[in-house]
């Protein structure tokens, strides 16, 4: 069944900002459906695979996200592999790929995003020691006034000491180390959060069983896009000795 599935959802746009909407175009084969407010392909072979984005509109530098899901409508288990998952695009005449993010190679992403932070981190608390070092000195300025044995005022100075404090520093030391651990601590957090939700999100290899779903997230690089056109690509899925193509359209908005 021919058709194109429009993904047009209502969000804030602010000025300067490029978002594309995603479009999806059916073949033969293929028909729409709807799965949790989100329009999706699905393709019928003897297998049957389904891609659905994971939002309706992106920005023009994000990358796009897919979820994909197999069934296997056979009798003997089928093996679904990463590496079964490709993107490809024509630009200017000519066919390229699309770079699809594998599982470990995500995970490295984060580990190095975390790293950085840390890095930041560190660099922060260093900030904060040094501050607080320095809280410890306390400068003082006052008046000196000079009298005559008979108390008549005959002079007067100016004067500024600088005294240093170890009780002051130690408390400003505590509250700055606080801060740090409060910081690496919610770095860490968030780290292990994000790891664990590509653990449990990001599609990786699994055998799928007879009558069986299976899925997972991708994520593409995003596509070029023509000044005056959608940006066209497709999405290709070999399962079981198939190969499923879905056309993908981005269209700025």
């Amino acid at each position: 069944m021919l058709g194109r599935i429009a993904l047009l959802g209502a969000v804030l746009i602010l000025p300067g900002c490029s978002m594309h909407s995603i479009e999806l175009a059916a073949g033969p084969g293929q028909e729409t459906i709807v799965r949790d407010g989100l329009p999706a392909l699905i393709s019928k072979k003897k297998h049957v695979v389904m891609l659905s984005p994971k939002a309706r509109r992106l920005k023009g530098n994000a990358r796009p996200t897919f979820t994909v899901a197999v069934l296997n409508a056979g009798d003997q288990p089928v093996t679904l592999r990463e590496a079964s998952v490709n993107a490809r695009q024509v630009v200017a005449g000519k066919s390229t790929s699309l770079r699809v993010y594998r599982y470990d190679e995500l995970v490295s992403e984060e580990q190095t995003r975390q790293a950085v932070a840390a890095v930041g981190a560190a660099l922060s608390g260093a900030g904060r020691a040094m501050s607080a070092s320095n809280a410890g000195y306390v400068n003082t300025t006052g008046n000196i006034n000079a009298y005559s044995p008979h108390g008549t005022p005959y002079g007067s100075a100016t004067y500024t000491a600088r005294t240093y404090d170890p009780l002051r520093a130690q408390l400003a030391q505590q509250a700055a180390n606080a801060e740090t651990q409060r910081e690496v601590a919610d770095l860490r957090a968030q780290g292990e959060k994000n790891l664990a939700l590509l653990q449990g999100t990001i599609l990786k290899d699994n055998t799928v069983m007879p009558s069986e779903w299976y899925g997972g997230t991708v994520v593409l690089d995003p596509p070029k896009h023509a000044s005056d056109q959608p940006a066209r690509y497709e999405v290709v899925i070999e399962f079981g000795g198939e190969q499923h193509t879905f056309s993908v359209l981005h269209v700025e908005s």
